[in-house]
C-alpha cells in the first residue's frame, strides 16, 4: 500500500476510486465504503484510495475528542491488510479548514486524486463551515467527470453504526457489541516491556504493553483476551489499569497472562484483543487475595473460551 502522510503537494499517478472521512475505528460502516471503492477499482483499473487526516490539532478544534478508537498506525495497518492501494493522511490545517467546497473538489478530488468514482456516507461534509456535502458531490460529479455513490449507514440493533456508537459502547466496556460494530476484535498494540516481574513471583507471568495517550480505551478492569504474538494466537486474561494492589502506578498498563505461553517475549510486538469484560480493577488486602482472584479470572476465561470453540 502506498502511504502519503502530512503533505499537500502530491498527485496520484493514475485515476482513482476514492472514499473520504476520518475513519476512526474503521468500523463496519467504513468497511462497506472501502469494499465499494475496491470493487470499482478492480472493474475499471483505478487506484482504491482512502482519504483521511493525519491529525486534528487542538488549537484548531479544541472541542474535538483527541482519543481515537484506532491510532493512525492501527488504521494504516488495517487498510493495508484489506488491500487498499493508497491511504492519504492529509494535513488538517487552518487553510484546509477554510477551503471552499468547490475548491476542495477542484484542487484535491480532481487535481490531486484524479477521482473517477467517489463513495461517501450520507452524513459526509467537507469544506469551510462544512458547507459541502454528499449531495453536492453527486450534483457536481458530472461536470468534473466523476461518479458519486452515497451509501446509507449500516445498522445494528436498530441503530446506525458510527464511531460515536462504538465510542459509547467502548466506554461502557461492552466488548461484544464493540467487536460486532468493528467487524473484528477491539485491539491494543504494543511492544512487550519489562516490568517489575511481580506476575512471575505469583506464578502468573504477564506480557506488559503501554498504549499511547491518544488511544481510546475501555474502563480499567480485567478482560478475557486473545493475544497475537509471532503469528500465533493465545487465550488469556488482560488487566487494563494501574495495579492498585501492587504499586498503584500512575502509568496505565495492559498486562496479559497467556494460558499456554512461557517463553520470553520482551521486545516483541503484540496485539491484545479484548473479548469480554470480567470485572473492574480493584485493590485487594493482600497479594495472596489478588493471586486467588487472578486464578479465578483465568478459570472463568478458560471456561468462556472453551464454550466458544
Amino acid at each position: 500500500m502506498q502511504y502519503i502522510q502530512g503533505i499537500r503537494d502530491f498527485s496520484l499517478d493514475r485515476p482513482s476510486a476514492v472514499t473520504l472521512g476520518k475513519f476512526d475505528g474503521v468500523h463496519m460502516g467504513h468497511q462497506k465504503l472501502i469494499e465499494m471503492i475496491q470493487e470499482k477499482a478492480k472493474q475499471e483499473n483505478l487506484l482504491s484510495v482512502v482519504f483521511t487526516f493525519d491529525k486534528i490539532p487542538l488549537r484548531l478544534c479544541p472541542q474535538k475528542n483527541q482519543h481515537f478508537i484506532t491510532t493512525n498506525t492501527e488504521r494504516r495497518m488495517f487498510l493495508e491488510k484489506q488491500g487498499v492501494d493508497v491511504e492519504i493522511e492529509y494535513p488538517f490545517t487552518q487553510d484546509f479548514m477554510n477551503m471552499e467546497p468547490e475548491a476542495f473538489i477542484e484542487e484535491i478530488l480532481i487535481g490531486r486524486l484524479h477521482a473517477k468514482y467517489v463513495v461517501v456516507g450520507t452524513d459526509y461534509h467537507f469544506g469551510k463551515g462544512r458547507m459541502g456535502n454528499a449531495q453536492m458531490l453527486l450534483e457536481r460529479g458530472p461536470e468534473y467527470g466523476f461518479e458519486t455513490t452515497i451509501v446509507e449507514k449500516e445498522r445494528y440493533q436498530e441503530r446506525e453504526i458510527s464511531s460515536t456508537y462504538v465510542r459509547e459502547e467502548l466506554r461502557l466496556g461492552h466488548m461484544e457489541t464493540v467487536n460486532v460494530l468493528l467487524g473484528r476484535p477491539y485491539s491494543i498494540y504494543g511492544i512487550v516491556s519489562k516490568g517489575k516481574q511481580l506476575g512471575r513471583q505469583l506464578n502468573l507471568p504477564t506480557l506488559n504493553i503501554y498504549p499511547p495517550d491518544s488511544k481510546l480505551l475501555p474502563p480499567n478492569g480485567v478482560y478475557a483476551s486473545i493475544t497475537r504474538l509471532d503469528g500465533k494466537e493465545y487465550f488469556g486474561v488482560t488487566n487494563l489499569g494501574v495495579r492498585p494492589t501492587l504499586d498503584d502506578s500512575p502509568l496505565l498498563s495492559v498486562e496479559t497472562n497467556l494460558f499456554d505461553y512461557n517463553d520470553d517475549a520482551y521486545g516483541h510486538y503484540i496485539e491484545v484483543q479484548l473479548m469480554h469484560f470480567l470485572r473492574q480493577e480493584m485493590k485487594f488486602d493482600s497479594i495472596e487475595t489478588l493471586k486467588k482472584q487472578m486464578e479465578s479470572d483465568a478459570s472463568f476465561a478458560k471456561e468462556m473460551f472453551l464454550l466458544k470453540n
